[in-house]
């Protein structure tokens, strides 16, 4: 049995943050029921492929399923709280006020199902002077303070190759859903959840606060230990233009580094920011493969910058079991939960489950059809 088979989560999100949240909880054993709109539904059901976000759809949804339904619409409304009264949690990721404008918020869902766990993840928060902002990862990135550690000296911040907000907030807000539902447990009392996807960056900060408020030390990525500023701990070109990762940053690891590298005249300078340039002359000298040869049974914390393709077929990555195959070929990615893993059914097709579910809360046939003939649900 897995930890949260038995719980039923209506999803009413759409594209990264909240789908990638219930997909973890789904690969927890959570029943994940996608609520979405009749005709067009989750909108990264046709996100570009040109955009790089084809399959993003597929990769957040396995396992769940689709109801298609007009919450919006009055007899739509009372379907979904019908739906709601059987739930545990309810997700949704509208800009804040939406739901409450249709009817489908926190206290209307409360009147029919008083333990109710509600959450709502937004950009900015249900507060504050940016609650109504538009946003996207990009923005939350760059008031969070993130995006600017994310720079050599003089030059522009580039934009990370992963949506950092979107994933992290998007974890950040499972995790208080987990502890919402074992709260719940011992009090037996739901409670409603506000979380913005700027909580999830700024939580990440924290580690860098340290330095910055109580050693006096600027949180800038030319400057910091751990962003660069040390020799010890950044990325070096190799003679065949591919990066390679330092981090040696305990005595007995570099103190491994240099011996290997046939420099143990630089032991004593680990902090020395000085050595930073006779680094980069000397990883120039030989091809990365090299470089990977000499330190492969070393404790000397030096590790390729992997591209998408070489992280799928690297041993480790395999040995865990990250990468979902079909007939010996990558497809995606499975469950971080290693624990957990099975098999499970592919994303759904829009309203793929939405005459069960309906039928389930004691819609007869007839009705089903008359209300997909009106449009209030999609089958």
């Amino acid at each position: 049995m897995l930890p949260l088979e038995g719980i039923r989560i209506l999803d009413l999100s759409r594209l990264l943050p909240g789908p990638y949240l219930t997909q973890l909880l789904a690969d927890l054993g959570a029943e994940v029921i996608k609520i979405e709109t009749p005709r067009l539904g989750d909108y990264a059901r046709i996100a570009p492929p040109e955009m790089g976000m084809g399959g993003m759809f597929e990769a957040v949804n396995r396992g769940k399923k689709s109801v298609a339904l007009n919450y919006r619409n009055a007899r739509g409304r009372e379907i979904f709280l019908k739906l709601a009264s059987g739930a545990d949690v309810i997700l949704e990721g509208f800009k804040p006020g939406s739901v409450k404008k249709w009817g489908i918020d926190y206290e209307a869902v409360q009147a029919v199902k008083p333990d109710i766990i509600y959450c709502s993840l937004s950009g900015y928060g249900q507060e504050g002077p940016f609650r109504a902002r538009a946003g996207h990862d990009l923005n939350y990135l760059a008031i969070g303070g993130a995006l600017a550690l994310n720079a050599r000296s003089g030059e522009a911040p580039l934009p990370y190759g992963l949506p950092v907000a979107d994933l992290s907030g998007g974890m950040l807000a499972a995790i208080t859903i987990l502890g919402a539902l074992v709260g719940r447990g011992k009090s037996g009392a739901g409670m409603y959840l506000d979380l913005a996807l700027l909580d999830g960056v700024i939580s990440w900060m924290t580690p860098l606060a340290g330095g910055a408020y109580f050693y006096g030390l600027g949180v800038e990525a030319a400057s910091h230990p751990l962003l660069g500023g040390l020799p010890c701990f950044n990325i070096y070109e190799t003679a065949d233009g591919r990066y390679l990762t330092l981090a040696a940053i305990e005595p007995t690891f570099w103190a491994d580094f240099c011996t290997r590298a046939g420099h143990p005249e630089w032991i004593a300078r680990r902090y020395d920011r000085t050595l930073g340039e006779e680094l980069v002359t000397l990883f120039r000298q030989r091809p990365r493969a090299e470089w990977l040869a000499l330190f492969a049974d070393s404790e000397a914390c030096v590790e390729p910058i992997n591209s998408f393709e070489e992280m799928l077929a690297h041993p480790q990555v395999q040995a865990r079991g990250y990468v979902r195959e079909e007939n010996g070929q990558p497809v995606g990615m499975n469950s971080p939960f290693i624990f957990a893993r099975r098999e499970s059914s592919p994303a759904p097709r829009l309203g793929e489950h939405t005459v069960s579910a309906l039928a389930e809360i004691g819609l007869s046939d007839a009705e089903i059809n008359e209300l997909a003939g009106c449009g209030v649900i999609g089958l």
